[in-house]
C-alpha cells in the first residue's frame, strides 16, 4: 500500500517536450552534458513524451481527485510544443488549473496563438530577460500587458546587466557555475527546513521524476513514470523519507540540497557561500 504520511501533491508539472529556443545564462540546462537536455558535445537533445502517456498522466492524476495546477515544462520552452494548448484543454476537462510559463517568443508575433493561451489558461508567466535597466523592463512589461490584455499575466525577470544586478531568489543555482552578475551570493543552507519538494509533482520529458527545480538531472532516482503510477511515485517510501528529511532541516544528507541556494522555508538561518565551476559540473554523473 502506498505511504499517506504527506498530503498529495499541490501542482503537477510535465515536461512534454526536451527543447528551449534559448540559452540563458542562468538556466542549469546550458551547463548539461548528461543527455537529459545537452549531450557531451553540448548539442540539443531533442525528445517528446507521447500523447497518450500525457493524456495518461492526467487521467491518473483525475483518478486521484487531483484538481490543482498543470503545467508542461521543466527546463524547456512549453510552446514548442504544437500539443501545447490541446494538453491544457485536455487539463481543464479533467478539473485541473493549467497554468503556462514561457519566454514569450513564440508569442510576439502571433496574435491567434495569444488569444488561445489566454482562453485556456489560467495564468501566463512571461520570462523577461532581455533588459538592461528598470526603464526597459517596465516597457517590456507594458508590451506584454498589451499584448495580452485578457490574461491573468504575471512576469518573471532577471536582468542581463553588470556584476550583482540579478535580484532574483528563485533561480534554480546549485548546478549553475558562480556568476558575479548575481546580487544575492550563492549560500548554501545545510540544515535549513524546505518544503518545497511536498509542493510539485514533477516529471521530465522522459518520465523521470525530479525532486524539486534544482533535481534537473532526476539525481534522487526517485523513478519514472513509464515503470510506476503516479500514486506510487508520489507516495513511495523513498519520496516520503526525502520529504520529511527535509522538511525536518536534513540538508546535508544529499548531495544536491547541501548546494541548494535556496533559503529555508522555515526560520531563518544563516548561510554559507559556496561555489561551483564549470569544469566540475559538466560530464558529473
Amino acid at each position: 500500500m502506498p505511504n499517506r504520511e504527506i498530503p498529495l501533491f499541490e501542482r503537477l508539472e510535465v515536461e512534454t517536450q526536451s527543447h528551449c529556443n534559448r540559452s540563458c545564462w542562468f538556466c542549469p540546462r546550458v551547463h548539461d552534458r548528461t543527455g537529459a537536455y545537452l549531450n557531451r558535445s553540448g548539442e540539443p537533445v531533442v525528445q517528446q513524451m507521447a500523447s497518450e502517456k500525457v493524456l495518461d498522466i492526467l487521467d491518473q492524476a483525475a483518478s486521484l481527485s487531483f484538481a490543482g495546477g498543470v503545467s508542461f515544462y521543466f527546463y524547456s520552452e512549453a510552446l514548442l510544443d504544437k500539443r501545447n494548448l490541446f494538453f491544457a484543454r485536455e487539463a481543464r476537462k479533467r478539473g485541473m488549473k493549467p497554468y503556462l510559463h514561457t519566454n514569450g517568443d513564440a508569442l510576439k508575433n502571433n496574435s491567434a496563438l495569444i488569444d488561445s493561451v489566454c482562453e485556456v489558461y489560467e495564468y501566463v508567466v512571461v520570462g523577461i530577460y532581455d533588459y538592461q535597466t528598470d526603464p526597459e523592463l517596465e516597457l517590456a512589461k507594458d508590451f506584454w500587458r498589451q499584448k495580452m490584455p485578457h490574461c491573468d499575466l504575471r512576469f518573471s525577470t532577471i536582468r542581463d546587466g553588470p556584476a550583482g544586478s540579478v535580484r532574483s531568489m528563485g533561480t534554480p543555482r546549485a548546478l549553475v557555475p558562480t556568476d558575479q552578475r548575481f546580487n544575492v551570493p550563492d549560500f548554501t543552507y545545510r540544515n535549513a527546513p524546505c518544503h518545497r519538494p511536498l509542493i510539485r509533482l514533477i516529471l521530465r520529458h522522459d518520465g523521470q521524476m525530479c525532486m524539486c527545480c534544482e533535481d534537473m538531472r532526476a539525481d534522487f532516482d526517485l523513478g519514472n513514470v513509464h515503470e510506476s503510477t503516479l500514486e506510487e511515485l508520489w507516495f513511495s517510501d523513498r519520496h516520503v523519507a526525502l520529504v520529511k528529511d527535509l522538511i525536518a532541516g536534513h540538508r546535508e544528507k544529499y548531495a544536491l540540497c547541501r548546494n541548494c541556494p535556496l533559503p529555508p522555508s522555515g526560520p531563518a538561518i544563516e548561510g554559507t557561500r559556496f561555489t561551483i565551476n564549470r569544469r566540475n559540473y559538466v560530464g558529473q554523473s
